[in-house]
């Protein structure tokens, strides 16, 4: 039976529970054996009652093996399966990584290579701010292998720490003045609120600017405009060091704070997500505070705020040297500095002339990429952008552009969601969409593709091949404007690709036709019919046509007049107002500039023998098909 226990004791996974049955089971042994000459047998305990416990006994302890078996099972099969998920996860997150990764090189690379490419064609105007783009985005890549370095160097116990003595507070503000301008680019106020003037301890120069340019950084990404970041130094009364870095922005919902210095971890909030970057920055802060045998802390509260404490130990034991001058932290940190998107950048209205330049609108939240695409592209198209989904959506809906150029990889909402959107929208269906993402794998390209983006091209790209797609795109839309033009009856389709257009014209088709008969009806009366702002209208229509709204009406009323003259005995003047002409001088000019032909002679001219004729004259298309002109 105590063996039994003893066995069964494995099930606790308890160490000390195991041997302390162990050690009563043993003396509980010995005891047995030392007191066995001073017991007797009882005359109760005959050999069939004996035989009787004994299998009992045997029976109940067979049945703690076997209750210890199945737990032994089920806990390996539970383990395994912790275990093949633990892996499932590891790959998930070195998938993570590498995309990524992918995307936080290939960004600045597009820059470099594209810079590359103006210098070469146009050294004149480019070599000075192609340079300063190519250092600042060269800049960014450093660090991020830095990073990645500096990471695995931690994980090896490899990392050194060079301590010196200084004044702790100026070598801090320094670093914090170099975040000033991309915090007023932002519109976002930082503040340096430092301890005492004079503290002079030993601190790592590149350690601590490290951990201040990541959590600097991290608050200027989820700050908005207007809002407020603050550093602040002081010391504890137990003699620690500490900064505390705090903002107003959106804050991290509670479920993400035990995440959120984990490696490549990035806070998403409904599947989007809500900052840019690799997922590096906090999780090197972290383990490079924990090397200076200090501790960070986090507290925030969603859509108020977040605040980081960072805790450092005092010493005074290294020796006196001056911190690092302002040039030098200027090189080490350029890659840390946020460059946000001018808000600024061009915005035109849609324009209503037949001259008109496609518009393109560009949904990128990295500045220097838009600059570049506005560099070529502007003389093409009219650009207007927007630096997230969210903003791409409300442009698209308001705007109606030709066609769409957008990142995948974005804050807020990112390109795949907005490309969803877009594409199930009556008013946007129709917009070409082209995604621009440093995502160029297979199952990626497939992703989009099946969501409805028209192209896919991959980060570093060649301009010539966003060029050709764009217009290839462009050119593409004649076959809508072949199908939706004809001002015969529409022919729906079940093809998807036609669907939500097939339904939009339909639907223009139904209001006009049921006030064809009214000539004061307009544009604005089609687009309260609709529920579609002017705007969105007007651009849809003209992209699936080729033809203002005004132009079809006036076809759909002269074809439909014509047919009148054809099929009915009325005259003239009954067919200009059955169909919305109140001067019958005007009808006539207008059908005989449609038809090249005066509507009387419709009338005059016979219905049998001559619809040949009729045909031609009338400009049917199936000039020898007279049963299918009749």
């Amino acid at each position: 039976v105590g063996l039994a226990q003893v066995f069964f004791s494995l099930n606790f996974r308890e160490k000390r529970a195991t041997l302390l049955i162990f050690i009563l089971y043993t003396i509980t042994i010995i005891t047995a054996g030392l007191l066995n000459p001073f017991l007797t047998v009882p005359p109760e305990m005959t050999p069939s009652v004996n035989i009787s416990l004994f299998v009992v006994n045997l029976l109940w302890i067979s049945g703690f093996a076997f209750v210890f078996i199945l737990s032994f099972i089920s806990q390996n099969i539970k383990l395994e399966h912790m275990e093949t998920e633990r892996i499932k996860e590891l790959d998930d997150a070195k998938t993570r990584l590498y995309t990524n990764i992918a995307h936080e090189f290939r960004t600045p690379l597009t820059i470099i290579t594209g810079m590359t490419d103006l210098m070469r064609n146009d050294p004149g105007n480019w070599l000075n701010q192609g340079t300063d783009k190519i250092d600042r985005n060269a800049g960014i890549l450093l660090t991020l292998v830095n990073q990645m370095l500096d990471l695995s160097k931690l994980e090896s116990e490899a990392m050194s720490v060079r301590m010196i003595r200084s004044d702790i507070n100026p070598y801090i503000r320094s670093v914090i003045e170099l975040f000033r301008s991309a915090a007023a680019s932002l519109k976002i106020t930082l503040n340096y609120l430092p301890s005492k003037k004079d503290l002079v301890v030993d601190y790592d120069p590149d350690k601590l600017m490290q951990i201040i340019s990541n959590l600097i950084s991290n608050a200027l990404k989820f700050t908005q405009s207007g809002g407020v970041i603050e550093v602040k130094t002081a010391l504890t009364d137990n003699g620690f060091f500490e900064i505390r870095v705090s903002d107003n922005g959106t804050g991290i919902p509670e479920s993400h704070l035990p995440f959120i210095f984990d490696r490549f971890y990035r806070v998403e909030i409904n599947d989007e997500r809500v900052s840019t970057g690799s997922g590096l920055g906090l999780a090197l802060t972290k383990e490079l505070v924990k090397l200076l045998d200090g501790t960070i802390a986090v507290e925030s509260l969603f859509g108020e705020g977040t605040e980081f404490t960072v805790t450092l130990p005092v010493t005074e034991s290294a020796g006196l040297q001056e911190g690092p001058g302002l040039h030098e932290i200027k090189r080490k940190i350029a890659g840390y500095i946020v460059h946000p998107v001018r808000r600024e950048q061009r915005s035109q209205p849609a324009r209503h002339d037949h001259h008109e330049k496609p518009m393109l609108l560009i949904v990128e939240d990295n500045d220097d990429v838009i600059m570049y695409l506005m560099t070529f592209l502007g003389k093409d198209y009219d650009v207007i952008v927007a630096v997230n989904g969210e903003e791409g959506m409300t442009k698209a809906l308001e705007q109606v552009p030709d066609i769409i150029l957008s990142d995948i990889m974005m804050p807020v909402m990112d390109g795949l969601e907005m490309l969803e959107r877009i594409k199930n929208d009556l008013r946007t269906s129709h917009i070409p969409i082209v995604l621009l993402t440093a995502k160029a794998d297979i199952a990626s390209r497939l992703k989009g593709l099946d969501r409805g983006a028209d192209a896919y091209i991959a980060k570093p790209f060649g301009r010539e091949e966003l060029q050709v797609h764009l217009k290839a795109l462009i050119a593409q839309r004649k076959r809508l404007q072949e199908r939706y033009a004809v001002i015969g009856q529409l022919v729906l389709t079940k093809e998807k690709d036609f669907q939500f257009e097939d339904s939009f014209m339909h639907k223009v088709r139904d209001i006009m036709i049921a006030n064809m008969s009214d000539e004061s009806f307009d544009i604005q009366r089609l687009c309260s019919g609709m529920a579609m702002s002017r705007t969105q209208v007007y651009r849809k229509f003209r992209s699936l046509t080729d033809k203002t709204i005004t132009e079809y009406l006036r076809s759909l009323r002269l074809h439909t007049a014509k047919e009148l003259l054809i099929r009915s005995n009325i005259t003239v003047a009954a067919a200009a107002y059955k169909t919305g002409f109140k001067n019958v001088s005007h009808f006539s000019r207008a059908f005989t500039q449609e038809f090249g032909i005066n509507p009387s002679s419709v009338i005059r001219l016979p219905l049998t023998g001559h619809y040949g004729m009729l045909s031609k004259m009338i400009g049917t298309q199936r000039k020898t098909d007279t049963a299918h002109f009749l």
